[in-house]
């Protein structure tokens, strides 16, 4: 299964093939953009707060917000639940994620939730 992410409105989709275009909440035809492969490892882009859960590295092309992807490996996916206090991204982990490149600058306040 692949994934891709619309530069246009942030929506995160799994295909085989590229998904199909119409209905983006931002107006026309979704913009797909393919990601990487879905896997375990949960990635969080620094720029436009979205998570991936991709077999590597994600692609960094495509950043809703200008030209590349800023990624940062969180942890492995997990039932965990855990919360940033500094940005509000909630991500459900194996373990503790990584603390770097918190979206509203410095280093993630994570918590771990229910």
């Amino acid at each position: 299964m692949k994934v891709y992410l619309c530069r246009k409105c942030s929506s995160v989709a799994e295909a085989a093939a590229n998904p199909e275009g119409k209905g983006c909440p931002a107006g026309g035809q979704h913009d797909w953009t393919y990601c990487g492969e879905k896997g375990k490892k949960v990635h969080l882009c620094r720029k436009c707060k979205v998570l991936l859960a991709t077999f590597a590295a994600p692609a960094d092309f495509g950043c809703p917000e200008g030209a590349y992807h800023e990624w940062n490996y969180l942890a492995e996916e997990g039932q965990d639940r855990y919360t940033c206090a500094r940005c509000s991204v909630s991500v459900g982990c194996a373990s503790t994620p990584d603390p770097k490149n918190c979206p509203a600058g410095g280093i993630h306040t994570w918590k771990k939730g229910k």
